[in-house]
């Protein structure tokens, strides 16, 4: 009589980790920012979701979903959804297909990036940029070059003439400055709710 094995199916556990952060305009709350990782084997997966109301001559309600997906630290798949005042504003993804990496936005394909991933403006909320060069832009759909200011701090200057600058606290990202078409806004961590 033959016997086989069959080898226990061990699901690996997932870990989560999360990190909230108020947005902040004119030393106002106006929203908040939930930023999640998970990690399973060799997937990190971030997913980030951002409520704001910002009134200058009208209220703006802008919602902000973004999925980002690593495997060995190479992105495979980022995705940014975005309304404002309801309605839709971006719907980008960027999907690696195992030589380069297919675009597409609202209004469907647009175009394809050659070239490996290992950075995104998602994962820079868990991870201090360091020496990295460039990081990929889920909006923009393209590398764009990130700049080390002093020790903790990083810079980011858009294609659109904003800037973001990043700070970090061991390793985490403790302070987004967002300067935007409509308003110079602040991210900022709330410390007693990490996970």
């Amino acid at each position: 009589m033959l016997y086989h094995y069959v080898k226990p199916n061990i699901a690996t556990p997932i870990t989560k980790e999360y990190l909230n952060y108020s947005i902040i305009k004119d030393d106002k709350t106006i929203g908040n920012i939930r930023v999640e990782r998970s990690l399973k084997d060799d997937i990190t997966e971030y997913l980030f979701e951002s409520r704001a109301k910002v009134k200058i001559l009208y209220s703006i309600e802008i919602y902000d979903k973004m999925g980002v997906t690593f495997k060995q630290n190479m992105l495979q798949q980022a995705k940014l959804y975005r309304t404002m005042n309801g309605k839709l504003k971006v719907n980008n993804t960027a999907t690696w297909n195992g030589s380069f990496y297919n675009l597409s936005d609202k209004d469907g394909a647009n175009g394809s990036l050659k070239q490996s991933i290992f950075s995104s403006t998602a994962s820079l909320y868990f991870n201090e940029p360091g020496n990295r060069k460039s990081v990929f832009s889920e909006k923009f759909q393209k590398m764009i070059p990130i700049q080390k200011i002093n020790s903790n701090k990083y810079r980011i200057d858009l294609p659109n003439g904003n800037t973001t600058t990043y700070t970090y606290s061991k390793g985490v990202c403790t302070l987004v400055e967002a300067n935007t078409d409509f308003a110079n806004l602040k991210f900022v961590l709330n410390t007693n709710k990490i996970h």
